[in-house]
């Protein structure tokens, strides 16, 4: 008999060793590797260890890395009734830790996501950082969030009086990065919001988790239009969004990366109070137009005046072929230099985003007190920012994760573009239901944590677009698990404790101990499980993902059997999660009227007769629980 038990498992390591054995099949014996065999097989690839390596490297970075493999400890449950069509939608917003919904979602979504937008902390020395606890991350949330009886721990800054002010973030950073990239398709990318703080150090990282040869680009993208300083020194107007593909060479953006725009004309002459040849000898000098002639800096009532830059500047601009000569109407001829498009000095390298298309925080600050009728988040992301991301993916299906969702900006963006150009994009939120400071506007307004904003802002989005729907032909119901042309819903799942009680090393104990501990895990459920959210937590362990449609058969009495099917899945799973299951039942289940041959069936282990569990395994691929 080949019954096999459902229990919580996590791959990440053997996932990635089974990847090594795929590409170096000859370091392998018996599932290990033969590390003689490997460097042979790598020869002159590998680095001589008696030297020096280049790399990042900070206090902690072996633990980070050793987190992102320890199994995870909780589930996704449905929170029915904070959704919106939550039936039938394929949208999903999970409030939870992200690193252990990471975890969570790497059996279903495994290499199905296809961009992932983060904001992360910046790491400004005033960011709220949780420190991740290495030995019980779930425990550590659950106190956070106040769902144990120990008082929740309190959020703290990440000074830099601490000592380990790069440290701690990179940390944080790491395991979840990691785990990412798992998530990806191959021609998946992955955008990342970062400022000055720690942009060169998340390069780095980026390049040891996805490798130096997938980076992308780094987009400079004007935050802000202030003129006023926001230091000491200068102002600093600007953002960062890195960009690294899981395969570079399957990425297919729309059009060219770099931003293109008109290029800028600025005049090189100047006159006013002040700008007399006497006060600036140096900067009168003549230059030569081949068309024009020897041209002077003369002013509009042809005295003398200035140029703005230095005779060799000048002539560094003409040989460049960055200056051009015009006539004006009165007879004198301009000069001017030209500003190349995408470019904001003579060096600049990378990417800039036009302002005028993609705004600024300011602009994302203006929507969510439009649509929360106040101001509750500081400085979110315009969704014309995430929008310009969503475009250039050339994909109007993909499945675009945030799991650092704050206002959910993405989980807007994603609406209003599917509604711009007919998509059918769908999105996963993660957000830490992280509280909002006690005399905050968002506290005075209602909302205790980022992730209560979040939620209401897809509810007010979804809502206004259905209100300017009204009077349309309706739209046509999802079928075969394809979302309608625009899908105006999201199902709302929290992080919570797994069903299966945990299973730990044992130190040597007496008899009486052991007996009590088998009684104690006669079942492998936990008390006051529910069959919906144990039904959630078998989707993830099947690899199921979580927009699945359910569906309650009838027909069998009293039983309650469940349906659920996934266009990305090749079989169907049935469930059922009644006490005992009746004999006739079985019977029809045996008679396959309802069930393949790589279909699943998953029941209780005590629902069944071993009769009945010899039966059904010959007809069909029995679980148990």
């Amino acid at each position: 008999m080949t019954i096999q038990k459902l229990r919580p498992t996590f791959t990440f390591t053997e996932d990635r060793l089974r990847q090594l054995q795929q590409v170096v099949p000859e370091a392998f014996a018996d599932g290990k590797i033969n590390w003689e065999a490997l460097r042979e097989a790598l020869g002159e690839h590998l680095e001589d260890e008696t030297q020096e390596h280049f790399g990042l490297t900070w206090p902690g970075k072996r633990e980070a890395r050793r987190l992102a493999a320890l199994p995870p400890q909780g589930t996704l449950v449905p929170a029915p009734g904070e959704g919106v069509d939550e039936e039938t939608t394929h949208n999903l917003f999970i409030e939870g830790e992200n690193l252990e919904v990471l975890k969570l979602l790497q059996k279903s979504y495994a290499g199905r996501v296809k961009m992932i937008y983060i904001d992360p902390p910046y790491n400004t020395g005033n960011d709220f950082i949780y420190e991740d606890d290495y030995s019980e991350p779930l425990e550590a949330y659950l106190k956070r969030t106040g769902q144990m009886d120990e008082a929740g721990r309190r959020l703290t800054t990440n000074t830099r009086a601490s000592g380990r002010f790069h440290s701690k973030w990179l940390s944080m950073i790491y395991p979840r990065l990691l785990l990412a990239r798992q998530l990806l398709r191959e021609d998946g990318v992955i955008f990342v919001s970062i400022d000055d703080n720690e942009v060169h150090h998340l390069r780095q990282v980026m390049n040891e988790v996805f490798g130096e040869e997938n980076f992308v680009e780094t987009f400079i993208w004007r935050s802000r239009l202030g003129k006023g300083a926001t230091s000491k020194v200068t102002a600093k107007l600007h953002e960062y969004i890195v960009v690294y593909g899981k395969s570079k060479e399957q990425l297919d953006f729309l059009g060219d990366i770099r931003i293109t725009a008109t290029d800028k004309k600025e005049r090189i002459r100047q006159w006013g109070q002040g700008d007399r040849r006497e006060d600036r000898p140096t900067m009168y000098y003549p230059v030569f137009s081949e068309e024009f002639g020897w041209i002077y800096p003369k002013k509009p009532d042809r005295t003398d005046g200035r140029w703005r830059i230095s005779k060799s500047e000048f002539e560094k601009l003409q040989q460049k072929g960055l200056v051009v000569f015009e006539k004006q109407p009165d007879g004198r001829v301009e000069a001017y230099r030209i500003i190349p498009a995408g470019t904001q000095t003579e060096t600049a390298q990378d990417s800039i985003l036009d302002t005028e298309k993609v705004k600024t925080t300011a602009f994302g600050s203006k929507e969510i007190s439009t649509i929360l009728e106040q101001n509750v988040f500081d400085y979110p992301k315009p969704t014309t920012l995430l929008c310009f991301l969503l475009e250039l993916l050339n994909d109007k299906s993909a499945l675009i994760l945030d799991f650092f969702a704050g206002s959910c900006t993405t989980a807007h963006a994603v609406l209003a573009q599917n509604r711009e150009d007919g998509g059918r994009r769908q999105f996963i939120m993660v957000q830490l239901p992280e509280p909002t400071p006690p005399d905050s506007e968002a506290r005075k307004a209602g909302y205790a944590t980022i992730a209560e904003i979040g939620k209401e802002r897809i509810r007010r989005v979804i809502r206004k677009m259905k209100e300017e729907q009204n009077g349309q032909l309706p739209l046509p119901a999802a079928e075969d698990g394809q979302p309608s042309p625009l899908d105006l819903g999201f199902k709302v799942l929290k992080l919570t404790r797994s069903h299966f009680k945990p299973w730990a090393p044992l130190p040597p104990t007496d008899a009486h101990t052991l007996d009590s501990l088998f009684e104690q895990h006669a079942s492998p459920l936990v008390q006051g499980w529910t069959p919906d959210g144990l039904l959630s937590e078998i989707l993830l362990l099947e690899g199921f993902p979580l927009d699945s449609r359910v569906i309650s058969l009838e027909g069998f009495g009293e039983n309650a059997l469940r349906r659920v099917h996934h266009a990305e899945v090749g079989h169907k799973l049935f469930v059922c999660l009644n006490e005992q299951i009746r004999p006739e039942t079985v019977e029809r289940l045996k008679a396959g009227e309802i069930l393949g041959r790589e279909d699943i069936f998953i029941c209780l282990d005590s629902a069944l007769t071993d009769e009945a569990k010899v039966v059904l395994d010959d007809r069909l691929r029995l679980k148990v629980i």
